[in-house]
């Protein structure tokens, strides 16, 4: 269990992130799991409703994408975040932007990016919703099914530099560049 190896290796506790409908249910499987194991497996879980946004960091964020399958699901965006100087003040030597800075001008603006898009066992329709263009601009998408034909329009439509498609009934993964 991914709690349970990152305290043998020393790692702090694990963020999990979750659809909310499921938050309960999975605090009772780890119910289950501490009293089967006798430990504590320490952990912070996040339940998220498609379109929340958590900010792991200052760097990072996460947000959580409708997906397509039998039943409700939901799979992930990782942004990375930065914050950008406003062209405006690109001339302007460091002391004079920190002086705007201290007298309550906004200098910078942010910028989001889609690194990673985890979108579970699902069906090919989320590529097709709007609400999802991230997910196809990530750079890295990872996707599980078991059907992979059904994604061929993936490969056409997105610009991410690399997808790994998973098959949940085989124990392999196939790597497109």
């Amino acid at each position: 269990m991914y709690v349970a190896t990152r305290k043998l290796y020393q790692m702090k506790q694990p963020t999990i992130f979750v659809p909310a409908s499921i938050k309960e249910s999975v605090e009772r499987l780890f119910d289950v799991h501490r009293a089967l194991d006798q430990s504590e497996l320490r952990h912070t879980l996040i339940g998220m409703n498609v379109g929340d946004e958590f900010q792991i960091r200052k760097d990072l964020k996460v947000k959580a994408f409708r997906t397509y399958h039998v039943i409700p699901s939901q799979g992930y965006i990782i942004y990375s975040v930065k914050q950008k100087l406003k062209q405006e003040y690109m001339t302007l030597s460091g002391h004079e932007i920190k002086s705007l800075r201290l007298s309550g001008v906004e200098v910078t603006y942010t910028v989001t990016s889609p690194e990673i898009a985890f979108t579970g066992d699902t069906m090919s329709d989320f590529v097709v919703d709007p609400n999802n263009a991230d997910v196809l601009k990530a750079r890295i998408l990872v996707m599980e099914s078991i059907q992979l034909l059904r994604f061929s329009n993936i490969l056409h439509l997105s610009s991410n530099q690399l997808i790994l498609m998973t098959l949940s009934r085989a124990s392999y993964t196939i790597c497109f560049r």
